[in-house]
C-alpha cells in the first residue's frame, strides 16, 4: 500500500438579435378559469392585498424603505435544507389531484412546486379563485408530509389571446413594461419566439422599479396568508428576448440618476465608464427587487420562504440580464438554479465531457453563491442512466435537487426511479449538515466576468452539435471555452475536480477573512475587478498564513466593483508584486502570494494540458492536504464533515463520456483520503438502491485512509474518526 501512496493523481438568450429562444418551461394554455386576462371592467389590480383583499392590519410596506426581513433559526429551515423537490401541474377541478400527489409521496417527495395559472394576468376576482385552489393542494401536500411552494413568475405576465382582448398587461400598464436601450417594449405576442407563450399570447416583461413592483409584493402578501410554506419565484430578469440590454424605461432612469448622479446610458459601449456602472447598478435593481418580495411576505408569515429560480448561474446571461445570484448577498432570499442541460431534446446525453465538467462546475457554483442557505437545483435528464449522473453530480456539488426530464420541469424521468434516488437521499439527508472540509477555495467575481468577457458570448456550455436543433449553442463563440474570465474560471475549476482536490467556490460578496480562514488554499482566477474591501479580505487571510494563487494576467483589481478603471491593479499593488515568472512562491505576512500571469486555466479547459494539475497539487502536498487516489479524472470528490468524529466523502462519477454520446459506466479505484490527524476506525459506502450502508477493509497510512471503492454514479464513504 505504500508504494499507491505515490501515485498522484435557461434560459437560454444569446447576446444580439435572434429568432428562436428556448426555455426549460411548461406554461399549460388550457385553463379552467375563462376570464383570465380578460377584466372587462374589473380590477385587474385585485386591490391592496391582492385579489381585492384586505391587506392585513399591519402588513403595508412602508414609503420611501422595506421592512425588515424576519430572521428564521436553523430550524426553520430543515425543510429547505432537506428538500427533495418535485413539480405539479395542476388547475382547478383536477380530477387527479389526490391519486398523483399520493405518487409524490411515495417516490419521497418532500417539496411540491404547485404550477398553476399564476402566470397569467388576471382579475382580482380570478386571482382569489387561483390562491383557493393552490391553498387546498398545499392543504393535501401537507396530509401527505410534504411541503408545498408556489410557482409564480416574477417579472413576466401573460394574456391569453392578447389581440381581441381590450385589457392586457400591455394595453394596461405600458408603464409597467421593460424599455430596451433601444427604446422597444419588452412585450410580444406568441407563435414561435418561444415555446412556452403559445401563438396569440402576449407576454410583457415588466420593470422592477415601476408600479409593478407594489402591485406583485401584494399578490405575494395575499398568498403567503395561505398554508404554502413559501413561493417559487421565476426568473427575476432583466430579459432580451425582444428588448436589447433592459431595462430604461422612466422609473428606471429616475432612480439611476438619484443613486448615481448619472444619466442612463443610450448605447452598448464597454469602454464608457458610465455603461459599466449601469452594468453594475442593473445586479442590484434585481437583488433589491427580491429582498422586497421576501421582506413583503415576511410582513405577514415570519416563516414564509422566497425561492428565486435562477437561470443564469456563472455564464453571461447574467450580465445583460441582471439576474445574477453571485453579485450580492442574497441573504434570507433562497436560490434554485435552473442548471440547463445541453439539448432540450437529449438533456446531456449527447454532451461531450467538457460539457459535463462544465455542469458540474455549475452545481457546486450554486452552493458557493448560497452563502449560509442551502440552495436547490434543477436536474434535467432523458432517461435513468444520463438522469442520476446529472444528480450524482448535483448532490456530490451541494445543492439539493429538483428532479425532472427535459424539458418540461413538471415531468419526471421515472416514479420508480425518481424513488430510488429521493429513497437514499431521505436515509442519508445528515449529509446536508456536514460542513465544507475541501482543502481549496475559488474566488468568483461577478464584476469582473462582466467588464473582461462583455457578454461576448453565452459561455452555457463548450460544444455545439449542428444535427441537434435543440442544443445551447449553435456558435463556437457561445463556448465558455472562448471566454478569458469565464474559461479562465471554469478551467481552474476543471484542473482541481481532475487533480481530485475538492474545492468550493467563494463569491465575492462573501470573500471575509473569517470565510477565507479555513482553506490552506484560495485562487482567484482573472480577478479584474475587485472592491478595497475584497482586496483587503485576500490581504488580511494571506497575512494570517493562508496561500493565494492569481491567475490569468497582470490586470487583477483593475477595475473596481463598479467598473472604474485604476491607474495600476490594485490587487498586485497591496501585496508589492510585479509581474515575472510564473508560478513563483512570494512570501507575505505569514502566508504567501503565487501568481500566473498566463490564462492556465482557460488553457487547460481548451487542452486539458497536465502542468496545470501538477502545479496546483504541489502547493498542496505542502501542507499534506491531497487526497491520493488513482481514480479516472472525471471523478468529482467532495469532502463533509458532519462532527469531529465523522468524514463524508462523496464521490460522483462522470468518467466514459470523453467522446459524446452517453456511455456512462462504472470506475473502479483506490483512494486515501486525509483524515485530519484523526484516527479511522471505520469505513462504510453506500449508493443509490443499495439496502444498507456496507462495512469495507481500510488501512491507515500517512494520515490518511486508504481504501478501494467502485462507483456507479453515487457513493457516499463514511469515516469514523477517533
Amino acid at each position: 500500500m505504500g508504494g499507491f501512496l505515490k501515485r498522484k493523481a435557461v434560459i437560454l438568450y444569446r447576446p444580439g438579435p435572434r429568432p428562436e429562444i428556448s426555455r426549460r418551461k411548461f406554461v399549460a394554455v388550457t385553463l379552467s378559469f375563462a376570464a383570465v386576462g380578460a377584466g372587462c371592467g374589473s380590477n385587474l389590480l385585485g386591490g391592496a392585498g391582492g385579489g381585492g383583499q384586505t391587506p392585513v392590519p399591519g402588513t403595508e410596506t412602508p414609503q420611501g424603505g422595506l421592512p425588515p426581513i424576519v430572521e428564521l433559526p436553523p430550524a426553520e429551515l430543515s425543510w429547505v435544507s432537506d428538500a427533495r423537490v418535485a413539480g405539479f401541474e395542476t388547475y382547478s377541478e383536477d380530477p387527479d389531484v389526490d391519486a398523483r400527489l399520493d405518487v409524490l409521496a411515495a417516490a419521497h417527495v418532500s417539496v411540491v412546486v404547485i404550477d398553476s395559472d399564476l402566470s397569467f394576468y388576471m382579475t382580482g376576482a380570478r386571482f382569489e379563485e387561483s390562491v383557493v385552489y393552490i391553498e387546498a393542494v398545499a392543504k393535501k401536500c401537507h396530509q401527505r408530509g410534504m411541503k408545498a411552494v408556489a410557482y409564480y413568475p416574477m417579472l413576466e405576465a401573460l394574456t391569453r389571446s392578447a389581440r381581441d382582448r381590450r385589457r392586457t398587461m400591455w394595453k394596461d400598464h405600458p408603464d409597467w413594461v421593460q424599455r430596451g436601450i433601444d427604446g422597444r417594449p419588452n412585450k410580444f405576442v406568441g407563435g414561435g419566439r418561444v415555446f412556452w407563450v403559445p401563438r396569440g399570447t402576449e407576454s410583457a416583461w415588466l420593470c422592477p422599479t415601476s408600479g409593478y413592483r407594489d402591485y406583485f409584493i401584494s399578490r405575494v402578501k395575499r398568498l403567503a396568508q395561505t398554508s404554502l410554506d413559501g413561493l417559487w419565484g421565476d426568473v427575476p430578469l432583466l430579459s432580451d428576448i425582444v428588448g436589447v440590454w433592459p431595462c430604461t424605461n422612466a422609473s428606471c432612469a429616475a432612480k439611476f440618476r438619484a443613486e448615481t448622479g448619472l444619466a442612463q446610458p443610450t448605447r452598448v459601449d464597454w469602454n464608457n465608464p458610465v455603461f459599466r456602472r449601469w452594468v453594475a447598478w442593473r445586479h442590484g435593481v434585481i437583488h433589491e427587487f427580491e429582498q422586497a418580495v421576501l421582506a413583503g411576505a415576511r410582513t405577514v408569515r415570519p416563516d414564509f420562504q422566497l425561492i428565486v429560480e435562477t437561470g443564469t448561474v456563472d455564464y453571461s446571461n447574467a450580465t445583460v440580464e441582471g439576474l445574477d445570484g453571485a453579485s450580492r448577498d442574497a441573504g434570507d432570499v433562497l436560490r434554485v438554479w435552473e442548471v440547463s442541460a445541453a439539448s432540450d431534446a437529449t438533456g446531456m446525453r449527447e454532451a461531450p465531457a467538457d460539457d459535463w465538467i462544465s455542469m458540474a462546475i455549475m452545481m457546486r457554483h450554486g452552493r458557493g453563491c448560497a452563502g449560509k442557505n442551502p440552495g436547490w437545483a434543477i436536474c434535467y435528464g432523458k432517461e435513468t442512466d444520463d438522469a442520476e449522473r446529472v444528480m450524482a453530480i448535483c448532490i456530490a456539488g451541494g445543492v439539493r435537487p429538483y428532479e425532472s426530464q427535459v424539458p418540461l420541469l413538471n415531468n419526471t424521468v421515472g416514479d420508480a426511479w425518481r424513488g430510488k434516488m429521493y429513497g437514499w437521499l431521505k436515509d442519508n439527508n445528515d449529509i446536508w449538515a456536514g460542513e465544507s472540509a475541501n482543502a481549496v477555495a475559488v474566488v468568483f467575481s461577478s464584476a469582473s466576468r462582466d467588464y473582461v468577457d462583455r457578454n461576448a458570448g453565452v459561455g452555457l456550455y463548450t460544444s455545439i452539435n449542428p444535427a441537434d436543433e435543440d442544443w445551447s449553442a449553435s456558435t463556437l463563440s457561445d463556448s465558455a471555452k472562448t471566454l478569458p474570465y469565464l474559461g479562465e474560471y471554469r478551467g481552474i475549476c476543471k484542473a482541481l475536480i481532475h487533480a481530485h482536490a475538492p474545492y468550493d467556490v467563494v463569491t465575492t460578496p462573501h470573500l471575509k477573512p473569517a470565510r477565507l480562514a479555513p482553506y490552506p488554499l484560495v485562487v482567484a482566477p482573472r480577478p479584474a475587478a475587485l472592491s478595497k474591501g475584497e482586496i483587503a479580505s485576500l490581504k488580511s487571510y494571506v497575512e494570517a498564513g493562508g496561500t493565494l494563487l492569481v491567475t490569468g494576467g497582470t490586470d487583477a483589481g483593475v477595475f473596481d466593483e463598479n467598473g472604474a478603471l485604476r491607474a495600476k491593479p490594485a490587487l498586485l499593488e497591496a501585496f508589492g508584486i510585479k509581474a515575472g515568472a510564473n508560478w513563483v512562491r512570494t512570501t507575505y505576512g505569514r502566508g504567501a502570494v503565487v501568481l500566473v500571469t498566463q490564462q492556465v486555466g482557460q488553457t487547460y479547459y481548451q487542452t486539458t494540458e497536465a502542468a496545470t494539475t501538477t502545479q496546483l497539487v504541489r502547493i498542496l502536498e505542502a501542507g499534506g492536504h491531497t487526497i491520493v487516489t488513482d481514480a479516472p479524472p472525471a471523478v468529482v470528490i467532495d469532502l463533509r464533515q458532519r462532527t469531529e468524529h465523522r468524514l463524508d466523502v462523496l464521490f460522483a462519477n462522470i468518467h466514459g463520456l470523453d467522446t459524446g454520446g452517453f456511455k456512462g459506466q462504472s470506475a473502479s479505484f483506490k483512494v486515501a483520503i486525509p483524515c485530519g490527524g484523526k484516527m479511522p476506525r471505520r469505513v462504510t459506502v453506500t449508493q443509490p438502491g443499495d439496502a444498507a450502508p456496507a462495512e469495507i477493509p481500510f488501512t491507515h497510512e500517512n494520515g490518511r485512509a486508504v481504501f478501494d471503492v467502485t462507483v456507479g454514479a453515487l457513493l457516499l464513504a463514511r469515516i469514523a474518526l477517533t
